[in-house]
């Protein structure tokens, strides 16, 4: 009893010491780590905390392992730290701290204003050589998980793994990078059941702007996955990082995803099943326009109604990226991957996307319709 009191003394004088840390303590937080080890990783704490603040993290107070995945992990939360003079930012408070090991330890802190909730997220603590480090709990929280090296993908999960969906991964990886002249690119992949626990497993717990998301999957730059609904094939999402090294900064969205939807797939998963690709959607399409004899494509295109739910297909998988997907195959066909490129840097917006289409194809607005029925019924 009289070393608990001496504890409880010292972390008195830790939690006096820290009062003004760009960090509130919750009134019922405990440390079971000694007063001077709590007091050490406050003010490691606050320097991180100050340092997001200021946008630029200390990189010195990262995991030297994996550092530009911790790098990329703390990111996240520049924006979001103790701005007093600002309103509106979410105020950090530390509600928990414990041991994991001799070494490590696990913090939890709430960012919040008034009664609403921001983000909860857990913190890896490594001691080495006396110096702290900060980390993502990524791989403490899969430690157990299996891995399996299928080709250029690395993939991580806790149970199962479907093979030929690996393996098919595998294939289009390297086809995107060879059709795009790009350097091939390893990837890790995390299979997780859903996008709530792709976050949890990274350690954000809560985080108010992805609130009740589940069917979505995650990048962290420049190489870390988290697959969407546990597809082991996330080839739409790869699609875009390599699209990126041939358009920059000016990304016109209809031409990617539809490229992304040729050569990945939807991304979005149906019920119980992987994310479909071209092949499959094809049919419902196809059948959409037989029993709707009156559709008008273009107006498809361009207003994105979710006409492909009655045939199993509903949104967020849309009819616009499937339309733009034939447009795709159509140039691949007719001006091969340099035809592909060509459209990858016609620039934003769908002014930009027609005037190189017709440079390409010669598809236009006058004659998008009956084109574009000429393009379903292809094989």
């Amino acid at each position: 009893m009289k070393r608990f009191a001496l504890c409880a003394v010292g972390l008195l004088f830790v939690l006096v010491g820290y009062s003004q840390t760009r960090f509130k303590l919750s009134s019922t937080f405990h440390s079971r780590l000694s007063a001077a080890k709590t007091a050490k990783i406050f003010g490691a704490l606050d320097r991180l905390l100050f340092s997001l603040g200021a946008g630029k993290i200390d990189t010195t107070l990262l995991e030297p392992e994996n550092i530009v995945f911790h790098y990329n992990f703390f990111r996240d939360l520049q924006g979001i730290e103790n701005k007093d003079t600002v309103a509106g930012y979410f105020h950090p408070q530390l509600i928990n701290l414990y041991p994991l090991t001799e070494t490590q330890s696990m913090l939890t802190l709430v960012f919040s204003k008034g009664d609403d909730l921001g983000r909860i997220y857990n913190f890896l603590v490594r001691e080495k050589e006396g110096h702290l480090f900060f980390a993502s709990p990524l791989y403490h929280n899969t430690r157990f998980w299996k891995t399996k090296t299928v080709g250029t993908i690395r993939y991580f999960f806790p149970d199962s793994i479907d093979m030929q969906r690996a393996e098919l991964f595998d294939r289009k990886n390297k086809t995107i990078a060879r059709k795009l002249a790009l350097p091939l690119r390893h990837w890790d992949v995390y299979l997780c059941q859903n996008f709530q626990e792709a976050l949890n497993i990274q350690g954000c717990v809560y985080e108010y702007s992805r609130n009740g998301v589940v069917n979505s999957g995650y990048i962290v730059d420049p190489c870390t996955l988290f697959a969407c609904m546990h597809d082991e094939d996330f080839s739409h999402d790869i699609l875009h990082i390599y699209a990126a090294g041939i358009r920059g900064n000016q990304r016109n969205r209809i031409a990617e995803c539809g490229l992304a939807y040729y050569w990945g797939n939807a991304y979005y998963t149906t019920p119980n099943a992987k994310s479909p690709a071209l092949e499959e959607l094809l049919p419902a399409f196809q059948k959409y326009l037989d029993e709707h004899k009156g559709a008008q494509l273009l107006s498809l295109f361009e207003k994105n109604p979710d006409v492909l739910a009655e045939y199993g297909y509903p949104k967020p998988i849309e009819v616009n990226k499937i339309i733009a997907a034939l447009i795709c195959r159509e140039i691949e066909r007719k001006k091969g991957e340099k035809g592909i490129i060509e459209l990858l840097k016609c620039g934003r917006g769908n002014d930009n996307f027609f005037r190189v289409v017709e440079q390409l194809i010669g598809l236009n607005h006058e004659n998008f319709d009956s084109e574009l029925r000429h393009l379903v019924s292809c094989k």
